[in-house]
């Protein structure tokens, strides 16, 4: 097969000085793809998030050993400095496909990374996730609980209980997602989605420990179900969590998108003059309500795991917690101040109300510390909004569970009330009301106070449906939350903080949507008067 050298844009071709099997021992050739080959290729990946910043070098860090049937793929760990910002690490999976190889027609071209010649055959290197051998092998690695020895550690597939007893085969039946992502995902007969991750952490990633401890430990349904993992161990360090597999869900679409159509019928109906919503918006808000609290009491059942165990307010996570809204509303008092020429006259109202309640809001925040807090805090999901929760026509599947993309892997595992999520799926509410009747085109003309008043109405009737139908799945508010009062001041802390950290992101990439948080910040305000008095 002939591949396009104009498609692939790489026109390098390096000849290795070892076999195949031995160039992890080819110095001359490590150096090689390091000086010329990995950038280029991964400039053209979606998953590297280092495209915009310029490299101060790129190392081999390490060479991971998959043997394959009559050959062998490797998995790479890259090591990146840039002139600016953290050092990151990724992986890369490569093989070597021989020019006679039979399947070469059939390899997608964003998989040729650059001209090799191995063993005397030319060929390829490619990334390896597009290799069929390579996808065969993982699945059968991830089914036998493989342990496989490196230089310095061992690679550990582990099965988890998801995986049916009857898809041993199921390796072979595997595809390619066309999707733009961060990571790279392999399905596996239409029923498991197999995640690689790219940029590598040095600890096991949260997605990992939550959906194995939500399906094993909490018997959670709601979820895609842990079906395996793959990690690189190491003596003495945390392992580096390479790969996450689960079953592959079907929905009809994200809660973002379901609760977007529910709105257009409430916005036809409200320029029509008739404001009104259908019970059944109502009866799918309850039972997301319901399905949060599940989640949120199978992550309290797990008092015999540490990394799980309930845990109080003690004195070193509230001060965790204070510097942290310090520091947050420190950064986003400067940014709105330095873009305020920018805002519209409606958004200048709300954005001097936000300034000239400085005072008030800190103080609000340091209330944390002066109660004596008696609420529980747990792991949780971290990143709740609508966009994290499928819809699948009768029920809701909870997905993506990461946490906060800007944080650090380790503040990502920190406990928190599970009144956080709470918090987070409230604002997503607060968002999917305001962007329809802020930016659509039928409610172009129509006053702005009216259009406020209705997006109020619709934000108040929804999320009070949503929060009563999570506070009776709990149950015992005065063990989780430490009581109303506690309960209640917990969630304006967390609904205030969300709303601040949403204006950077809006001041950065949405100005014109700026008085969607400032409006969450005035809401607020209006509801913590009597913890600061």
């Amino acid at each position: 097969m002939m591949v396009d050298m104009d498609v692939i844009g790489n026109t390098h071709s390096l000849t290795l000085n070892k076999p195949w099997e031995e160039i992890a021992r080819d110095k001359q050739a490590i150096t090689f793809l390091e000086e010329n080959v990995f950038y280029d290729y991964m400039r053209k990946c979606r998953w590297f998030a280092g495209k915009a910043r310029m490299i101060k070098f790129l190392k081999v860090q390490q060479l991971l050993d998959m043997p394959l049937e009559k050959d062998r793929s490797y998995l790479i760990i890259l090591h990146l400095g840039y002139t600016y910002g953290d050092e990151e690490k990724y992986a890369l999976p490569v093989s070597f496909l021989p020019d006679d190889y039979e399947l070469l027609g059939r390899v997608n071209h964003k998989a040729f990374i650059t001209r090799i010649t191995a063993d005397g055959k030319s060929g390829w290197l490619v990334d390896a996730i597009y290799d069929f051998r390579f996808q065969t092998r993982l699945f059968e690695n991830i089914w036998h609980n493989a342990k496989t020895k490196q230089e310095g550690g061992i690679l550990l597939y582990h099965k988890g209980k998801g995986l049916a007893a009857t898809d041993e085969n199921m390796g072979y039946l595997c595809v390619i997602p066309d999707l733009e992502q961060s990571n790279s995902s392999l399905i596996y007969g239409n029923k498991y989605f197999f995640k690689l991750y790219r940029k590598l952490f040095r600890e096991i990633n949260p997605e990992v420990e939550m959906l194995q401890f939500l399906t094993e430990t909490g018997g959670f349904k709601n979820i895609p179900a842990f079906c395996g993992s793959v990690a690189f161990e190491r003596p003495d360090t945390p392992p580096v969590t390479l790969g996450l597999m689960m079953q592959k869900v079907a929905s009809k679409s994200d809660s973002w998108v379901a609760t977007g159509d529910d709105l257009n019928n409430f916005l036809f109906r409200f320029v029509s003059r008739d404001f009104s919503i259908h019970d059944e918006v109502f009866e799918k808000v309850e039972l997301l309500g319901k399905r949060t609290a599940e989640m949120h009491l199978a992550l309290l059942s797990g008092k015999k795991n540490k990394e799980f165990k309930p845990e109080h307010f003690e004195p070193g996570y509230v001060e965790f917690v204070q510097k942290h809204l310090a520091n947050l509303l420190d950064k986003r008092l400067k940014l709105l101040k330095e873009n305020y020429s920018r805002l519209d006259d409606n958004a200048k109202g709300l954005a001097d109300e936000f300034i000239n309640s400085e005072t008030v809001i800190r103080h609000f925040f340091s209330k944390i510390s002066s109660n004596e807090m008696k609420a529980l805090r747990i792991r949780i999901h971290g990143d709740y909004h609508l966009g994290q929760v499928l819809f699948t026509g009768t029920d809701y599947l909870i997905i993506d569970f990461e946490g906060e993309p800007e944080s650090s892997i380790a503040d990502r595992k920190i406990k928190h009330s599970p009144l956080k999520d709470v918090a987070g799926m409230i604002r997503s509410f607060h968002y999917a009301v305001c962007a329809k009747l802020y930016f659509s085109s039928e409610t172009r003309g129509i006053d702005p106070l009216r259009l406020q008043k209705a997006a109020d109405r619709w934000y108040k009737l929804i999320t009070d449906a949503y929060v009563e139908s999570y506070l009776q799945t709990m149950g015992d508010i005065k063990h989780i939350f430490g009581g109303r009062t506690e309960m209640n001041f917990l969630l304006q802390l967390h609904l205030l903080e969300k709303s601040v950290y949403e204006l950077g992101y809006e001041l950065n990439g949405r100005p014109d949507w700026i008085r969607i948080p400032l409006k969450g910040i005035q809401q607020v305000l209006f509801e913590i008067e009597k913890f600061t008095s």
